[in-house]
């Protein structure tokens, strides 16, 4: 037993719990989830302050599913990924309609809470694939084609090296125990995230 109690989160990562601190499981997957709370910050004074809320929120959430590995941080990590997921598509697709926003996301959240543990990555993953099929039918303002262009490119790749480590981190932690690819994940996929959301500043 750590620090936190006896760990009751549905999910195990590679790292060592407690190696590096007595008072942080992952030490390492902790301090990684920060950077979404970074990213969040840089957007906190655009249009996107919603999501830059949310992204402060999951930085927070992730540090407390890592350092604790109790079932509240993971709750409080799983259900702000989908927020987020959730408001990027709202923000995709202007959905301007408050009612049945909040009422598909409540949906969510019950699908969640009953079955979180078959019910999260389906979401998760679902919904990225809808996020980058959006984002590919984005149109640059004038004289940001170039960047646009770049960002996309970035972004694709970036999220494909993520989710391998994140794959290799889940089901072949044996072979790279010492290598830290879940933090390797969250520095990722926050990249990801600056990426993604700085193309849709300079999109129409």
């Amino acid at each position: 037993m750590g620090y936190w109690g006896q760990k009751d989160t549905t999910i195990t990562f590679c790292e060592v719990p407690y190696k590096d601190s007595i008072y942080i499981a992952e030490y390492y997957n902790s301090i990684s989830g920060l950077f979404y709370s970074l990213v969040g910050l840089y957007f906190l004074n655009t249009k996107l302050k919603n999501i830059s809320y949310t992204l402060l929120i999951l930085g927070l959430g992730t540090f407390t599913l890592h350092a604790t590995q109790r079932w509240y941080g993971q709750w409080l990590d799983e259900l702000s990924m989908l927020l987020l997921s959730f408001q990027s598509i709202k923000h995709l697709r202007n959905i301007n309609h408050k009612k049945t926003y909040n009422s598909i996301f409540l949906f969510m959240t019950i699908l969640y809470v009953l079955w979180h543990a078959k019910t999260f990555i389906i979401m998760f993953i679902s919904s990225q694939i809808y996020i980058f099929d959006l984002l590919t039918k984005l149109k640059p303002k004038k004289n940001f084609k170039l960047t646009s262009y770049v960002y996309r490119l970035l972004y694709k790749y970036i999220f494909i090296i993520s989710i391998i480590s994140w794959i290799l981190d889940q089901y072949f932690c044996k072979h790279f125990k010492s290598m830290y690819l879940h933090a390797i994940w969250h520095i990722g996929t926050a990249i990801v995230a600056f990426l993604g959301f700085n193309n849709l500043l300079i999109c129409k």
